[in-house]
């Protein structure tokens, strides 16, 4: 199997390092699908004879891959594609309601990576309206969209509301259902966006590179007694989720300045 690379796409001028330079081509053809899902990528030495580098050149291109969640690497097998460039945008709103996924005829899927009690810093204490170091529940978990992860999703729920969740429940559920059945259902919302870039385990998470940007929402959930039930920070796929609202106002309808 070929590359569908050449020498002549590698630029001697360009300040990227050659492994660099070779990592972000194979990513391109395998984002456009020209790799597709689940195939097997050109061997380290097919690749280094077709781009005239070193196979450990390539070898260390294929590692940022690996790291970055666009293949897998199994000795015997070789290099397998593990990304999907099928998996849809995601429209998402105000609500941002995972029903609203379901309507679409999306199959989502939870996967739970982290569940524990921990103290919080003073950022999360000001947002849930509590002391610094008061425990909490700390819940991590990544959201799939047709096979292909989209949001990675950190919520710190106040122990008293905490423990009347089924813990099981959590690796499945969304929470708004979660908070609901616990006798907090969540009638409004506060949210801050923001574009940022991410590193280490939630890029892994997302299989995106190292410093790539993402849709970063911070939400405060408050039941119907104003008490804030739950503090998010959602990070989203730049290229897999789209936040659309619709503004109106006595200015904006007369055309104000």
């Amino acid at each position: 199997m070929t590359s569908q690379l050449h020498a002549q796409d590698l630029d001697s001028h360009n300040s990227a390092p050659l492994y660099k330079q070779i990592y972000t081509l194979l990513r391109s053809r395998i984002e456009t699908g020209v790799f597709a899902f689940n195939s097997k990528l050109p061997a380290e030495e097919t690749l280094a004879v077709e781009l005239g580098v070193s196979r450990i050149t390539v070898k260390r291109a294929m590692n940022e891959l690996a790291a970055s969640g666009f293949v897998k690497r199994f000795r015997g097998r070789g290099t397998i594609v593990s990304y999907s460039n099928r998996t849809p945008p995601v429209l998402g709103n105000f609500s941002t309601s995972m029903e609203h996924l379901r309507r679409l005829g999306f199959e989502t899927e939870i996967e739970l990576k982290f569940l524990d009690i921990v103290p919080v810093n003073i950022d999360v204490a000001t947002e849930l309206g509590i002391q610094p170091s008061t425990e909490v529940q700390y819940v991590e978990r990544v959201r799939h969209l047709e096979n292909a992860p989209f949001s990675h999703i950190c919520n710190y729920t106040p122990l008293d509301v905490a423990s009347k969740i089924d813990d099981a429940e959590i690796a499945y559920r969304p929470f708004t259902e979660l908070l609901a059945g616990a006798g907090h259902e969540v009638v409004s919302a506060e949210q801050t966006i923001q574009a940022r870039s991410v590193s280490g385990a939630v890029a892994q998470a997302l299989m995106l590179a190292e410093g790539a940007a993402v849709l970063t929402i911070r939400r405060v959930l408050r039941d119907a007694s104003k008490k804030a039930v739950q503090f998010t920070i959602s990070n989203y796929r730049a290229d897999r989720y789209q936040y659309h609202m619709v503004i109106e106002n006595e200015d904006v309808k007369s055309g104000s300045d």
